[in-house]
């Protein structure tokens, strides 16, 4: 919640004379849509942008479907990607196999080098460990 006061999803609240945090039920909405903006891909400095917005009076409805947008557009290139990187490990794999067959089993092969026809993708894998950064967004 402090995090989510300083970026600006929620204002400072109010104190209870206990120490408890007060907030009108728009700043209770605000932290309902989190979770599932944050499902969504949107990031907490998005959700603090459109948030702002809202409190200032402007409804940023559009701001949130060109967000919106994007991160679909994105989704669909992120798609793309892997699929391409499917297609070529699947490749990868069947010439392994054909290799090893024909190997001894003693002898090394050396597998790794079919891997550079495998193009990068900017998308992270799931086996990735995402970095302390991402984890807070």
């Amino acid at each position: 919640i402090r995090q989510y006061e300083r970026i600006g999803i929620v204002p400072k609240a109010e104190r209870s004379p206990a120490g408890y945090r007060i907030w009108n039920a728009r700043e209770v909405q605000y932290l309902k849509w989190v979770a599932p903006a944050k499902r969504a891909g949107f990031t907490l400095h998005e959700l603090a942008e459109i948030f702002r917005m809202y409190r200032a009076g402007s409804p940023p409805c559009h701001t949130a479907q060109d967000l919106l947008q994007g991160k679909l557009a994105d989704l669909d290139r992120q798609i793309d990607e892997l699929s391409t990187l499917r297609r070529k490990l699947r490749q990868v794999l069947t010439r392994w196999k054909g290799r090893l067959r024909q190997a001894t089993p003693s002898e090394f092969v050396p597998l790794f080098d079919d891997l550079y026809d495998v193009p990068m993708t900017r998308t992270r894998s799931a086996l990735t460990p995402k970095s302390r950064k991402e984890r807070r967004s």
